[in-house]
């Protein structure tokens, strides 16, 4: 046996203290971070931390259930949505390994039906194929087929239906295409003979010991949670997503997409898979460099994305923060109805972040931020302040309960105290979209007007805003605001299509 040193055993001695040492020091600050978010009820769900695959901290919060008041554990099983992509790309990859495929073919080889001839494996795992998404293809068909549930199988034919022009040249671009991890999906199916469940069970959940996962169905004895969304979030009222009419198109009647979303897992599961694709033993190295480098489009530039956790490419799969001071970061997040997911994996210090909770918690992107920026030692996410609140929610209560006049007062009074709140187009949208839902017409149009004020820039402000003089019988204002957002955005097919039934209708 070789000798060790003194010097060296004294070294290795030091730096098993000095990890220690820093494990128990950001332990205890995440407890700090995590006890203010469970006093302020703002999460409902579980996070793990880990360093070297050791887990640093980890707590539950909130429910599992709310109606048999069964609180979430460890060993929660949640959907974890659009994460699930990372674990299509990884079956596909691994297929790439054994000849069953090349990145570089075009889907038709495979599927000779498929109508977007140019397409390639590479641009659907690398979101470049600019290919129509799932509400392009189904919104239309689901208000005439509200029952149904729609499958994989039936994309195909939905795309040679619709004959929607693609978003740009394949390699072109970058636009998020959930349909294009659903082909892939379809794929696997094709090239390994194995239904997507089994193949998913048997080359990547088992391999990596993640014995609490799998897709979509339960398994005996699991532990999932039930997923609720904030039905009203000027009220806080909390509702189960089996019975929210609002988002039943997407809980239910596209809930049949496999490959994009749809993976059951728990925060330990999804560590343990991580420890596996950082020790190859579901992807050989070189393919993992592949997968985590960032694609080229055809004019030589890497991918860029403007996301909420900062400017990122895209590889094979995963978001590649473009900041790397605090070290090279793989992540991806996922939505669902009732659900959010952030898996961060910080490939140079083989550290691991997880975040999933079953409530569509207020709090859930800054406790991700916040408790990043613990992990890396600094501000990697730069202004995020614990205290900082939602100017848009305040508004929207004052102007449910109080009328317009006095919310805008409300709003311009503390619009210029940026330190306490912060304000998002996104949520803005999303409530006047909501008292639109719940027919309180007025406060609804006053809110989706001010999102077209506050944000002119954005074409999906004046969509909504079209929709809601739409439905409150101002067909012509509604033309003109749909026409707005058209012209800023020429794939906006849905508003096309309501421009053509208004003026038929006329």
């Amino acid at each position: 046996m070789k000798k060790i040193s003194k010097s060296a055993l004294l070294f290795s001695i030091l730096m098993l203290f000095l990890s220690e040492s820093y494990s128990q020091n950001l332990g205890d600050k995440m407890e700090v971070l995590f006890s203010q978010f469970e006093q302020q009820h703002v999460l409902n769900g579980n996070v793990l931390v880990a360093e070297n695959g050791k887990i640093v901290y980890q707590r539950s919060f909130g429910f599992a259930n709310l109606e048999n008041q069964e609180k979430n554990t460890n060993a929660s099983a949640f959907q974890i949505g659009s994460i699930s992509k990372t674990f299509t790309a990884v079956a596909i990859l691994q297929l790439k390994e054994k000849g069953k495929l090349k990145l570089e073919d075009p889907l038709v080889k495979y599927f000779p039906e498929f109508p977007y001839t140019e397409i390639t494996i590479q641009q659907l795992l690398s979101h470049t194929s600019g290919l129509p998404d799932k509400e392009e293809l189904f919104l239309q068909r689901i208000e005439n087929e509200p029952n149904r549930l729609f499958t994989n199988i039936d994309i195909i034919p939905a795309m040679r239906i619709s004959r929607i022009p693609l978003a740009f040249n394949p390699g072109s671009n970058w636009r998020y295409c959930n349909m294009g991890y659903a082909m892939l999906a379809m794929l696997v199916e094709k090239t390994s003979k194995e239904v997507f469940s089994d193949y998913l069970e048997n080359y990547i959940f088992k391999p990596a010991n993640m014995h609490h996962s799998y897709l979509l169905k339960p398994k005996a004895g699991s532990n999932q949670v039930t997923g609720y969304r904030v039905r009203t979030h000027y009220l806080g009222d909390m509702e189960d997503i089996d019975t929210s009419k609002r988002v039943r198109p997407w809980s239910y009647n596209m809930r049949g997409f496999e490959g994009p979303t749809n993976i059951i897992s728990t925060t330990e599961d999804l560590l343990n898979f991580d420890q596996a694709l950082r020790t190859t033993k579901l992807l050989k190295a070189a393919t993992i460099k592949e997968m985590l480098s960032p694609t080229l489009l055809a004019d030589g530039k890497a991918t860029q994305v403007d996301g909420e956790f900062g400017k990122a490419s895209y590889g094979l799969g995963w978001f590649l923060q473009k900041d790397t001071s605090a070290g090279k970061i793989a992540l991806h997040t996922g939505r669902e109805p009732g659900f959010f997911s952030f898996f961060l994996r910080d490939l140079s210090h083989n550290r691991t972040l997880i975040l999933i909770d079953n409530a569509e918690s207020s709090a859930f992107g800054l406790a991700c931020k916040e408790s990043f920026n613990l992990l890396s030692g600094h501000e990697y996410f730069v202004g995020n302040v614990k205290t900082k609140r939602s100017l848009f929610l305040a508004y929207a209560k004052e102007l449910y309960h109080k009328g317009a006049d006095q919310a805008i007062t409300l709003f311009n009074q503390l619009k210029t105290d940026t330190a306490t709140y912060y304000m998002s187009e996104h949520e803005l949208n999303d409530l006047g979209l909501e008292l639109l839902d719940d027919h309180h017409d007025v406060a609804a149009l006053e809110a989706l007007k001010l999102c077209t004020l506050l944000y002119p820039d954005s074409w999906n402000t004046y969509d909504s805003y079209a929709r809601a003089l739409l439905d409150t019988g101002k067909k012509e204002a509604a033309i003109l605001m749909y026409q707005k957002s058209v012209a800023m955005n020429p794939g906006n097919e849905q508003a096309k299509k309501m421009l053509k039934r208004i003026q038929s209708e006329q």
